[in-house]
């Protein structure tokens, strides 16, 4: 609705200099948004109401804000007055009239709690679920009740979403990517009658509340449905019984009647909160009082282990702590059985949320929680309209609700401040460059362990939720922290696409064809000119590089017939352009322009990937052949040509086989390589996920865990200066033989 529109309407209630005030409701919410390695889901949101049905319409902009109900002083007073819910429901019953107001209280709680609310907040009609709702004005979390904050208005919409979504993708190609409209560009949407999601992932920062929103979702559901079960599982017995105690039953104890079902046993229970009828119990007036009505259901807790609600039917289960499992216990293992007390049949009638900051990744659990999490891609669906692991994941930065940075309508203060804003939280600077302050001073200090910490407690993205403990690899980590750091805000990212043959047919010209889910990651694109340079030869019968001075590729193919943690291992591939040098200077550096990290069961199709690579490019490539995959299926191809083989520095004799072994030599050299690489080149480097892998690795027996890692260490290697010699003298009218001479008596 305009401003134009409302002023019109409500000029006569309202006066005119406040209704210019007002802005228009947001028709959609986004989630995920500016992350590198996550897509953005859209929410669509409720139409607002008419303006003069919203609470805070009339009142100037700067002063409508959230506001908590407030139990009428009659319902306190009962509360106070009777010991049991059943003699507070006869007293009101016996006199409806006397208590009209408060049963009207109480209907439009229930209706908010289920509808969800809107009101004004500085101006701006907002939407709020009623999860939230009911969180915000009446779950008391350990600092009383929780305000309203902008980052749990988009964990509650969503959470609805996810926990309502009937929908896939119209058009999803046979490796379960969604493909956009061609009229609308945007992705048409079935419904297929039945929820496809069993819950989400939540990869949080510390202490946000995550635990206390996910169990006051546990109580919604479980509280207001016949016969349902919800479960709690966390790190081990003791976490488990904590969550229990401290996020569902303080709550619960605090709510008004009228939110309680009847239940059995005592008012702080220790192990199971029970909705069957209570037995017969002694009232303040001396009666035994008793009730038959019941929803006959309840919530538990039980132990870490994967099994635990093995064969049970749950309505609800929260997974406390999944990135802190220690070793031994998957979470991934537990998903799986815990999916199975979610569904009946082909019906999905439960809910799970998995909240956790994340441990560290080799001894705690962070390494499996992030698999079940690239399982759970969104926009990746199986036949049956559901992500791999039947999970969507969502995240939020850190610097979204961070607590000493929000104003006073529950507004996030990420950049700096407006005046009003800085006056209120009483800081000049915003949560983004405060939490960049933590980080520098890890840095200056020089303790990268201790920032390893901060940044999974704090993470600004969700690959930081994962982030390894610093190692000793031997790098300088200064460099390579403040350049990842630099590249976090910057715009001038690689673009993620796909390379294909021209209108599918091989050996014409490869395209790049940039696609959100697209398996390279780009950072400079090649004009038509210079793009596709290779060049047919006819007496060895192979195709071979036309552009062989500006570059390198490298590659190390995974092991198909090997997992780990089950996780398949991914290939990598990387191409790195070739420095210049003038009077012993840089003219310009070595740079990656193209990384591949991608996980697939076709081995043929990431080979023809690669190949493709390195025919858009012009470059060779230098291949690790512990897997012989590229070196065999560029032969079979026709591009022989484009194997890049080591020469002897001293004799100038060729290998007989391409690329190299990685034994324990050669990841000596790739180290060095990316020593020399990070002292004197990084900085210039924008394929920040190959920064952070140099980060993350402590050593060279690491290296098959770190497959991009290693390509690019193999394109480093592909740029020896000797390769530059080579081409110089195919390039004059020096024989080979009087150039070996000539070096070696040089």
């Amino acid at each position: 609705m305009k401003t134009l529109s409302l002023i019109k309407k409500y000029s006569d209630q309202v006066s005119i200099k406040i209704l210019a005030g007002y802005q228009e409701a947001d028709k959609y919410l986004w989630v995920n948004t500016d992350d590198r390695d996550l897509i953005p889901i859209r929410i669509t949101l409720p139409e607002p109401p008419e303006y003069h049905l919203i609470d805070g319409f009339g009142l100037p902009a700067e002063e409508q804000m959230w506001h908590p109900p407030k139990l009428p002083k009659r319902l306190k007073e009962l509360q106070r007055t009777f010991e049991t819910i059943d003699e507070i429901w006869d007293e009101i019953n016996k006199n409806k009239d006397v208590y009209a107001n408060e049963i009207e209280f109480m209907r439009e709680q229930w209706y908010r709690r289920i509808h969800g609310y809107w009101f004004f907040n500085n101006g701006k009609p907002t939407y709020i679920d009623g999860w939230h709702y009911f969180y915000c004005a009446w779950w008391h979390i350990d600092v009383g009740l929780p305000k309203y904050r902008d980052r749990d208005r988009k964990f509650f919409l969503f959470a609805r979403f996810i926990y309502k979504d009937t929908t896939t993708f119209a058009y999803i190609d046979e490796k379960g990517n969604p493909r956009r409209n061609d009229k609308t560009g945007y992705f048409d949407m079935i419904d297929i009658g039945g929820r496809v999601f069993y819950g989400f992932n939540y990869p949080k920062h510390r202490r946000e509340g995550a635990t206390y929103k996910a169990e006051l979702i546990n109580y919604d559901i479980i509280s207001t449905t016949m016969g349902a079960w919800g479960g709690i599982q966390s790190q081990n017995d003791v976490q488990a019984s904590k969550c229990f105690r401290k996020h569902l039953i303080s709550p619960w104890k605090k709510l008004p009647f009228f939110f309680k079902p009847n239940y059995e046993g005592s008012t702080s229970p220790k192990a199971e909160l029970s909705f069957s009828p209570p037995g017969r119990r002694l009232s303040n007036k001396g009666s035994f009082v008793s009730s038959d009505v019941g929803l006959e259901s309840m919530i538990n807790f039980e132990d870490a282990e994967p099994g635990a609600y093995d064969g049970d039917k749950l309505y609800f289960h929260h997974d406390d702590e999944v990135g802190k499992l220690k070793k031994g216990i998957s979470c991934w293992d537990r998903h799986l059985v815990v999916k199975e007390c979610l569904v009946m049949g082909a019906e999905i009638i439960g809910f799970t949320i998995k909240t956790s900051t994340v441990g560290e990744m080799e001894r705690g659990g962070g390494k499996i929680f992030k698999h079940q999490c690239e399982m759970s891609n969104y926009f990746q669906r199986t036949p049956n309209g559901q992500t791999r692991s039947g999970l969507a994941t969502l995240f939020i930065p850190a610097w979204e609700g961070l607590q000493g940075f929000i104003d006073q309508y529950g507004m996030s203060v990420i950049d700096t401040p407006t005046p009003a804003q800085a006056k209120y939280i009483g800081r000049k600077i915003g949560a983004k460059e405060y939490l960049l302050n933590r980080r520098k001073g890890y840095i200056d200090a020089g303790d990268y362990e201790g920032l390893s910490e901060e940044v999974r407690l704090y993470p600004m993205s969700f690959t930081e939720c994962f982030r390894t403990s610093a190692k000793s690899s031997g790098f300088n980590m200064a460099k390579l922290e403040n350049r990842i750091d630099e590249l976090r805000f910057s715009k001038e990212l690689p673009i993620r696409g796909n390379f294909s043959w021209y209108h599918g047919q091989r050996d014409t010209y490869v395209i790049f064809t940039p696609n959100k889910n697209g398996k390279f990651l780009i950072s400079h694109q090649l004009n038509q000119e210079e793009a596709n340079r290779k060049f047919w030869d006819e007496t060895e019968e192979t195709w071979k590089p036309g552009n062989s001075s500006w570059g390198s590729a490298g590659a190390d193919p995974f092991k198909f017939n090997k997992t780990e943690g089950n996780r398949k291992s991914k290939g990598g591939g990387a191409v790195v352009r070739k420095a210049k040098m003038k009077d012993g200077n840089f003219s310009m550096k070595r740079k990656f322009v193209c990384t591949y990290s991608n996980r697939t069961y076709d081995k043929n199709e990431y080979a023809e990937d690669m190949l493709m690579m390195c025919v858009y490019f012009g470059v060779p490539m230098f291949p690790e052949i512990n897997v012989d995959l590229i070196w065999d299926y560029f032969e079979k191809r026709n591009y022989a040509g484009f194997l890049l083989y080591r020469f002897d520095p001293k004799t100038f004799q060729q290998n007989k086989t391409p690329g190299a072994n990685t034994n324990d030599k050669i990841k000596q050299e790739i180290f060095t390589e990316y020593m020399n690489f990070i002292e004197y080149e990084a900085d210039e480097e924008t394929h920040v996920e190959l920064l952070e892998e140099c980060r993350d690795i402590g050593g060279p027996e690491e290296m098959p865990d770190y497959d991009l890692f290693t390509a690019g260490g193999y394109a480093l290697m592909g740029t020896a200066p000797i390769y530059q010699e080579l081409e110089e003298i195919e390039s004059s009218e020096v024989s080979l033989d009087m150039f070996v001479k000539k070096r070696r008596y040089s």
